[in-house]
């Protein structure tokens, strides 16, 4: 039934044996019915994060919202200048699922501005030549 899947087609390019792939969908199955709660981890995280996800995500927008709420985000204004931005950035890019987010060079330019330490945007004062 999956033969003509992208996970199958990716996993058939690599796999060394393609009559595995059974297993690794019971695997995969196993892992994603178990409870999984990261929460207090990612309040606990003191590096800048990124969050990044598709508008069409099979994550919940207000999952997204809370880890983003737990890492410090997003719960006041950023001030005029910035003054009280958060170091930790939220991304929902349009038009992306779970699935293709990854590929996406909408996620790639996302990541590498953060990592690379860019995206910031001039703050109010700065807009205005002040």
């Amino acid at each position: 039934m999956m033969k003509d899947t992208p996970m199958f087609l990716s996993y058939k390019a690599v796999a060394p044996d393609v009559s595995e792939f059974p297993k690794l969908l019971d695997a995969m199955g196993a892992l994603m019915r178990e409870p999984i709660d990261y929460s207090d981890a990612v309040a606990k995280l003191t590096m800048p994060v990124m969050l990044i996800y598709g508008d069409a995500d099979m994550i919940r927008p207000e999952h997204m919202v809370d880890f983003y709420h737990k890492l410090g985000g997003g719960l006041r204004d950023a001030g005029w200048m910035r003054e009280n931005m958060s170091k930790n950035r939220l991304a929902i890019l349009p038009d992306l699922t779970h699935y293709e987010t990854f590929a996406s060079p909408l996620m790639a330019n996302m990541a590498m501005t953060f990592l690379d330490g860019g995206g910031k945007a001039p703050n109010w004062a700065e807009q205005v030549g002040k």
